[in-house]
């Protein structure tokens, strides 16, 4: 119950310094931010004020919720060996499902499709696509494709029995 204290206060901590913050950002304006940017031989001091600040505490803010949230989780995992089972046994599917797609689906093509003459697919950054980087794509793709079949024909599982027990 203590701990609840403690972090609810922080929480409040942290809000009342973030709302101070957009205060400040309100008050100077968005014009001043926007000239200086522009600016080539400023120095930033107005950005460094307002922006910096904010984005230092959303990353303190970010990194304290991971951290909670990664603890609590993981408390909970090893609190009942029969929860660290079933999660072990997730885990091991979605490795199963990503190694299926890697494998046994995705393709390391790295020219353009319909392209006569094999003109290799370029990206943003102006390298070439290569072969590792196909594959990986493609497998992250079909992985996603099996998994969102697998949740919506669980879903029409659940509905569908749902419905015949009644």
């Amino acid at each position: 119950m203590v701990i609840h204290k403690v972090f609810k206060y922080l929480a409040l901590l942290l809000c009342v310094i973030a709302a101070g913050f957009f205060l400040y950002t309100i008050s100077v304006g968005d014009e001043a931010i926007q000239s200086e940017a522009a600016d080539l031989t400023n120095t930033g001091a107005l950005q460094n004020a307002t922006l910096a600040p904010m984005m230092y505490l959303a990353y303190a803010i970010m990194a304290i919720t991971v951290g909670l949230v990664l603890f609590f989780v993981l408390k909970g995992i090893f609190s009942s060996p029969a929860v660290l089972k079933r999660s072990l046994i997730s885990v091991g599917i979605l490795v199963v499902i990503c190694l299926i797609a890697y494998f046994g689906f995705a393709d390391d093509s790295v020219f353009e499709p319909g392209v006569a003459g094999n003109v290799p697919v370029m990206l943003d950054e102006g390298e070439p696509l290569t072969a590792s980087t196909s594959k990986l794509v493609g497998a992250s793709i079909y992985t996603f494709y099996i998994v969102a079949v697998l949740a919506v024909g669980s879903i029409l599982w659940t509905g569908v029995s749902k419905l015949l027990n009644r």
